[in-house]
């Protein structure tokens, strides 16, 4: 073969390989182990991490136990896995489970806590602050996130409000307060360095998040709000409020009403669904207190006067106070 064929040819080759090297090289691995008093106690780490920077948490468990794990990071793309050392298929996948986890842990042996950015923001180079808790404890505390009464009632507290935090420690912030009486849908407890936390949501509001257990004792369901006869199914979840709102269906139509029912996900988060009439429902979707979507192939346009919403879905109209979707 002529050589000046063959020299581009070993040229590209060895650039290839100094780039696999290269790319290699980028992607760092740190290790650490954590001591097993520590995990027993529960331990709160903190670090930092970025780019392709990979930190392996080393922990070794029994069967039997339960492993907690909890992120607080100031990067949303930050995550982590939970897999057994020398497998690489996890028990816990972060980015579709979230920053907690309560995992049974299935042999004895040794099991890795992954930390990592995806893989959009390590290509940029992104960097991200994390506070990570790690713990073990025996599998019957709370049956971990399950067990447990279906529904809690706050008490205890001498004054003040109870707050809902976005996970299980003090560390992580409040995004909600509750007053004694209030009832919660109980989502499971677990320990947090020696501390009972339970995962709720807010009967009403909608809020969910983390409160300390020892201002729950076990309550009897709310009453299930009526709906109206006629009224709409929804997605199954049960309605937070039903009643009736102002609506017109068809273009020239005077106003009347219709049944509606809420379920509420929080502060001005929100799905609303109305019937309008032949079995069907118009559902519209709130995301920070204003309507962002319909489940239908129609413009959706919205006023807000005072408290008062007026909504327009193609021809149809709706009108109902800020209060439906914030709850109050």
């Amino acid at each position: 073969m002529p050589l000046a064929r063959t020299l581009p040819a070993l040229l590209s080759g060895a650039a290839i390989a100094l780039t696999l090297v290269a790319a290699s090289s980028a992607q760092t691995l740190r290790t650490e182990s954590v001591a097993a008093s520590a995990a027993a106690a529960g331990t709160v780490i903190r670090g930092r991490i970025r780019g392709n920077e990979t930190v392996d948490y080393l922990v070794a468990a029994e069967t039997g136990q339960r492993l907690s794990v909890d992120m607080s990071t100031t990067n949303d793309s930050l995550y982590f896995n939970i897999l057994p050392q020398g497998s690489e298929e996890a028990i816990f996948i972060g980015s579709t489970s979230g920053s907690v986890a309560d995992v049974p842990v299935p042999a004895t042996g040794t099991y890795i806590v992954r930390v990592y950015l995806m893989r959009s923001a390590a290509r940029r180079d992104e960097g991200a602050d994390y506070v990570l808790g790690i713990g073990l404890a025996g599998g019957d505390f709370a049956d971990g996130l399950a067990g447990g009464p279906d529904w809690w009632q706050v008490a205890g507290l001498s004054g003040g409000a109870l707050n809902i935090r976005s996970g299980p420690d003090t560390r992580f912030p409040v995004v909600g307060q509750a007053q004694n009486g209030e009832a919660m849908q109980n989502r499971g407890c677990r320990l947090t360095r020696g501390t009972r936390w339970c995962s709720v949501r807010v009967g009403g509001s909608g809020v969910q998040g983390w409160v300390a257990g020892k201002f729950l004792v076990e309550a009897a369901a709310p009453a299930t709000p009526q709906m109206p006869e006629g009224g709409p199914v929804g997605n199954g979840t049960p309605f937070d409020a039903t009643g009736f709102v102002a609506c017109a269906v068809t273009a020239g139509e005077a106003t009347r009403t219709c049944p509606f029912g809420v379920v509420r996900d929080g502060p001005g988060n929100a799905g609303v669904w109305i019937a309008i009439g032949s079995g069907q429902e118009r559902q519209i979707l709130f995301e920070g207190g204003i309507p962002v979507s319909a489940n239908a192939d129609l413009p959706l346009s919205y006023e807000k006067t005072g408290d008062q919403f007026t909504i327009s879905v193609g021809d149809e109209r709706y009108a109902f106070p800020e209060a439906l979707v914030m709850g109050g």
